[in-house]
């Protein structure tokens, strides 16, 4: 197919005007409908989120309420002796401690006072009072095992009209249980406490703690949506998950056990989104048969200019540079042929300046290798120095011409990177040539820690600071000490030099803060140091100076290393 289309220019271009007219109509369309589905999903599960959570509040709002009453009635000394003498002579004041206990939610529920036996003794309702319910097994019972909780149990075990039941042990101011305050909720009061949170597309469902129905109205009824949510639940799936085109909010009851289930139409269905797909397919449809009307009309008109650029293009790729271009037209096509026969001057020009740079590169080269060899001969030379040194005694000599050309053979490397230990070695030997340069007028020491040593750091970067330590620090003493030390803090390789000589002044460590190159005065090392750690690991690292309280310097370099041990360079940081 690709190379049935690349014999002919016109079918390149009808495959252009497709590519170039339709596939971005139909990328935006789609990215449109996209974009479309979720901000206005997004407003839609905002404010059914709001209507989840006005839900929400509002069963917690009554479920609080009955906990208020039974809290007041159950620790009512008046009402535990009411019921545990069953006596009738205070009946005024129990029913007024019962009403006034639950004046915010009586309409919400039925309100009810047994006694040790299971009577009904004192009820907000007619039917209930005289009911007798079970005392060994079911809500009372557990009631009695725990006097403090206010117990919740569905309908499951209720039957009859009522679809929730509250109860809660009456102990008056002693342990010893007087009798039960009972909360009924019937399929009506949950209908009434719900009433103006959903709207007639909406549905509530409020399940127990096994996902069980206890309550469901609107487009709930009826459904199955404990049973659907249970096996998403046994199954691992997400529990709000679209079902039916419809979105599923649940919330959790606070500490009640239940759940209340929102159940909202989903704000786009397949219907919907299969609409918008049908009027993108029309518009690229369309789209897609005036390309092919364009691309036939112009084509012909595109293709003779465009083939005399083709053969032209061909003369050039054999390696004729001097090919023109002769095009009377005043359009794009015209300007063309005039660019192309500027481009093809101006590659005559590149070739030729090509071939004199690539001349003055090769004697650069050379010139770059020659230069070479003069390190490599002074290594060399310093080596002939030790040996003879040797052999004439001079144990000075020798030793200056040893640690000379082992500190030159490491700065002549190519290697950017050496290991702590390597780097400290060098220092070592730099060390002893000034020791030598000085009569041994300083002591130096070092100390790393081991799971420092095979660290990588940048060469040459700790024995400028020594350096500057010996010439600047110890110029004016008579004896002094240098002493490195090395050691891992926080995933950072911390790097201390201290000596105890005349101190560094203000005035530089000023100028060593600004990181200004102009302003070193001496310090070069200092800046070449802080440079080269700013440039491998970020401007967050480098060098510090301070000076001592018991006098002399104190420099700490900085250097990031990862969890393998090794410097970690930041790209991104770089300054």
């Amino acid at each position: 197919m690709k190379n049935f289309i690349q014999r002919s220019f016109r079918r390149e271009l009808l495959v252009s005007f497709l590519a170039v007219s339709v596939l971005p109509l139909i990328v935006c369309c789609v990215f449109l409908i996209q974009m479309f589905k979720v901000k206005v999903g997004r407003d839609f599960e905002k404010k059914d989120m709001e209507l989840a959570g006005a839900v929400e509040q509002q069963l917690m709002t009554l479920f609080d309420a009955y906990h208020d009453a039974a809290e007041k009635l159950c620790t009512d000394p008046q009402v535990a002796e009411a019921l545990e003498k069953e006596s009738f002579g205070k009946k005024n004041e129990v029913y007024r401690s019962l009403y006034g206990a639950t004046a915010a939610c009586r309409e919400m529920a039925g309100f009810h006072l047994y006694n040790v036996d299971g009577s009904c003794l004192y009820s907000t309702g007619n039917r209930t009072y005289g009911q007798t319910l079970p005392v060994y097994w079911g809500i009372l019972r557990e009631a009695h095992a725990h006097p403090n909780d206010l117990i919740i149990r569905s309908d499951l075990e209720i039957g009859g009209d009522e679809v929730l039941r509250f109860a809660r042990a009456v102990t008056g101011n002693s342990e010893e249980c007087s009798g039960y305050f009972v909360v009924t909720m019937t399929a009506e009061h949950f209908a009434k406490a719900l009433s103006g949170t959903y709207s007639g597309q909406d549905g509530i469902c409020i399940l127990n703690g096994f996902l069980e129905t206890v309550y469901s109205v609107g487009t709930a009824s009826g459904e199955t949506v404990g049973d659907v949510l249970r096996s998403r639940f046994l199954q691992g799936e997400s529990l709000t998950e679209v079902w039916n085109n419809n979105s599923i909010y649940v919330s959790k009851l606070g500490n009640t056990g239940l759940y209340s289930v929102l159940i909202r139409p989903h704000v786009f269905t397949s219907d919907t989104t299969r609409s918008m797909y049908t009027v993108l397919l029309f518009m690229a449809t369309g789209s897609f048969l005036l390309s092919v009307g364009v691309a036939i009309g112009i084509s012909s008109f595109l293709s003779k200019p465009i083939h005399v650029l083709h053969d032209a293009m061909d003369e050039v790729q054999e390696g004729n540079l001097d090919t023109h271009v002769d095009m009377e037209r005043q359009d794009e096509f015209g300007e063309l042929a005039e660019n192309f026969n500027i481009m093809t001057k101006r590659i005559s020009s590149y070739m030729e300046e090509r071939v004199r740079r690539e001349k003055e590169l090769n004697e650069t080269q050379i010139a770059m290798m020659q230069s070479q060899l003069n390190p490599h001969f002074l290594y060399n030379t310093l080596d002939t120095m030790k040996w003879v040194a040797k052999a004439n005694h001079i144990p000075e000599i020798a030793t200056l011409a040893a640690k000379l050309a082992k500190i030159l053979r490491t700065s002549i490397s190519s290697a950017q990177f050496i290991t702590l230990q390597e780097e400290m070695t060098l220092v070592e030997s730099y060390a002893k040539i000034q020791k030598i340069r000085f009569n041994g007028k300083f002591d130096f020491r070092y100390e790393i820690a081991p799971e420092t040593e095979e660290i990588l750091v940048p060469k040459l970067i700790v024995q400028p600071i020594v350096e500057n330590a010996v010439i600047h620090g110890l110029a004016d003493a008579d004896e002094g000490h240098i002493f490195v030390r090395a050691y891992l803090e926080r995933k950072e390789l911390v790097i201390e030099v201290s000596d105890d000589g005349c101190g560094i002044s203000d005035e530089v460590i000023r100028r060593l803060g600004n990181r200004d190159k102009e302003q070193k005065n001496g310090h070069i090392g200092f800046y070449n140091v802080d440079t080269i750690i700013r440039l491998h690991y970020g401007k967050d690292y480098g060098l510090r100076a301070e000076r001592l309280a018991a006098g002399g310097t104190k420099v700490t370099i900085r250097i990031p290393v990862n969890g393998s041990g090794q410097p970690a360079p930041s790209m991104e940081n770089r300054s």
